[in-house]
């Protein structure tokens, strides 16, 4: 249960830990296991501690296309098979590249468990890199850019903005699914290289959710994964500093933009780097700022001055490196872009000058822990968060301790987050417009 002083609690929701074992294999795997007896299926994750901040430039785009190759095929398992095994056998299967991690998972009956961990530790160490299955799943690469970024203006705005906030051809700065001329050059002799390079068994995190225990996961990842020898895992290293020349504004006129939007990023510390101790006050602040259509930035623009159709704010701490505070705006019909900039400055002066009421933190905790509560009965979700802290460095006791740490956050150390964060010298503006322009 949360511990705070009496005077303290007030109406704040109380969120018990879930049931949660840990424990690392001889090889350096490390294994969390969430118990649930809610339905008879279980949900494995491996987290790979390698994504597209750990590339070099010129490799753009490395880290997603070894995951598309990941399902091609191992010296036991034919291409295509492991999908069509887990299919077969009732379950779905899935995985994605980010910037820190690339994570695999699965979903199947219960009984089935054993399968999946068979597959995924097999494909751990023996995966097989064709090169007849490498140029037409280069395509399908090149295809999903294509339909994900360069026909997105926002993506390709996003793109932009970040490459201003993070430095080019920095971490954090390249896209996650690569530069064209990357992919195009990329190789099986590549692949192969980031493949060993990144992906064993100390270098990744098994998590399995649902109706086991902790006793079988152990026995099982014994048998398959235990085998697999550990390998010498180079440190991670991300710049501790955001891009040249900010504060930057990008712009993007489109002819298939339909609705305009404004959006500002913002250099942050996250759970790893920077000024860590404000990353649960800036969760906090998000919340409050952008989070629902009761935040300031909703209330303000939307309901009351109608200059806006929607208005949001995130923040994103499971990074290894620096990361971002974003705001973002859909202005109304016929609105200035101006006037949308005009009035969040006015919001965000507003509070790092008044701070925030009482009443106003609390709601914003009570809404981030009771979605910490609503997360316990999702097979999913318990794995989303558990991989991405553990990720990146951090530990299971650190995914406990988070409703306490949320719920400690003081009106203080809103306005002490803010102030850290929103700074000129952080930020990058960005501007979406239909082709003639801003008005």
């Amino acid at each position: 249960m949360l511990a705070r002083p009496a005077s303290a609690l007030g109406k704040l929701l109380s969120v018990q830990q879930r049931p949660v074992e840990n424990f690392t294999l001889a090889n350096g795997l490390q294994v969390v296991v969430l118990p649930s007896r809610r339905a008879p299926i279980v949900n494995q994750v491996l987290v790979y501690k390698a994504g597209s901040a750990d590339e070099v430039a010129g490799q753009t785009g490395l880290a997603h296309f070894l995951e598309h190759m990941m399902f091609k095929g191992t010296t036991t398992v034919g291409p295509g098979e492991f999908s069509r095994l887990i299919s077969r056998n009732g379950g779905r299967d899935n995985a994605l590249t980010d910037f820190d991690v690339t994570v695999y998972h699965q979903t199947i009956a219960a009984d089935r468990l054993e399968l999946i961990m068979r597959l995924e530790a097999d494909r751990m160490v023996n995966l097989r890199i064709a090169e007849h299955e490498l140029i037409p799943e280069k395509q399908v690469v090149l295809e999903e850019r294509r339909m994900r970024l360069e026909n997105s203006p926002a993506a390709l705005l996003d793109q932009a903005a970040r490459e201003q906030l993070f430095g080019y051809h920095r971490p954090y700065g390249m896209p996650t699914i690569g530069y064209l001329p990357d992919i195009k050059r990329l190789g099986a002799a590549e692949l192969a290289g980031f493949y060993r390079k990144h992906y064993a068994p100390n270098n990744a995190v098994l998590i399995v959710a649902g109706d086991t225990t902790g006793d079988q996961v152990r026995r099982l990842a014994d048998k398959y994964y235990g085998p697999i020898g550990r390998r010498p895992i180079e440190p991670r290293r991300r710049p501790s500093e955001g891009g040249q020349g900010l504060p930057q504004r990008v712009q993007r006129a489109d002819a298939r933009v339909v609705e305009p939007s404004w959006s500002r990023e913002y250099l942050a510390p996250s759970y790893r780097m920077g000024e860590t101790k404000y990353a649960c006050a800036l969760t906090v602040l998000a919340y409050l700022v952008g989070g629902a259509e009761t935040s300031r930035l909703w209330q303000a623009l939307v309901d009351q001055s109608k200059l806006a159709l929607s208005a949001s704010a995130d923040y994103h701490p499971a990074s290894l490196g620096l990361t971002t505070f974003d705001l973002s705006v859909h202005p109304a019909p016929g609105k200035a872009m101006a006037d949308i900039e005009q009035a969040v400055a006015d919001q965000m002066k507003k509070l790092v000058d008044d701070g925030v009421t009482a009443e106003e933190l609390e709601q914003a905790q009570n809404q981030l822990l009771a979605a910490a509560i609503f997360s316990q009965d999702s097979l999913a979700s318990g794995p989303r968060f558990y991989g991405a802290m553990l990720g990146v460095g951090g530990t299971v006791d650190d995914v406990n301790a988070w409703p306490q740490r949320i719920a400690a956050v003081t009106r203080d150390d809103i306005v002490a987050a803010a102030r850290h964060v929103w700074r000129d010298d952080g930020q990058v503006t960005s501007l979406l417009t239909p082709a003639e322009g801003a008005r």
